[in-house]
């Protein structure tokens, strides 16, 4: 689930991103046609620079319609994703609470045994004697 959650977040990213790419492409043609218009020196050739003006209008706003579902497509993952993770926060609590609680009932049930304090029968290993 984690690899193939990943490789989604990494699908929308780069789809983001292109997405956002190609709105500033369309941007800057957008301006240019528009600068063009300014440019021009005849009424005729204003009016037919205007057709490419409204051209580039109509595909900037297409893709930034396109821009807007793709980050709220993002933005929903992300939420969902958040949703997740306080669920996982919510178990990972749990489960450690339980294992503190297992952990101090083994400690406390080893140091009330009756043997507390007694030298074991076995010897300990000596790490200074593996050295020589």
């Amino acid at each position: 689930i984690n690899a193939e959650y990943g490789k989604q977040w990494y699908q929308r990213r780069v789809r983001v991103n292109n997405e956002r790419r190609t709105l500033t492409a369309l941007r800057l043609d957008l301006d240019a046609a528009k600068n063009r218009v300014r440019a021009a020196k005849t009424a005729d050739e204003m009016k037919e620079l205007e057709t490419f003006v409204d051209e580039a209008q109509k595909k900037f706003d297409e893709q930034y319609e396109i821009c807007r579902e793709v980050l709220e497509e993002r933005d929903q993952a992300n939420a969902e994703m958040v949703v997740h993770l306080e669920d996982l926060c919510e178990v990972q609590v749990e489960y450690f609470k339980a294992a503190t609680e297992l952990a101090q009932e083994m400690c406390s049930k080893v140091l009330n045994r009756p043997t507390k304090g007694k030298a074991p029968t076995r010897k300990r290993k000596d790490s200074s004697s593996d050295e020589e």
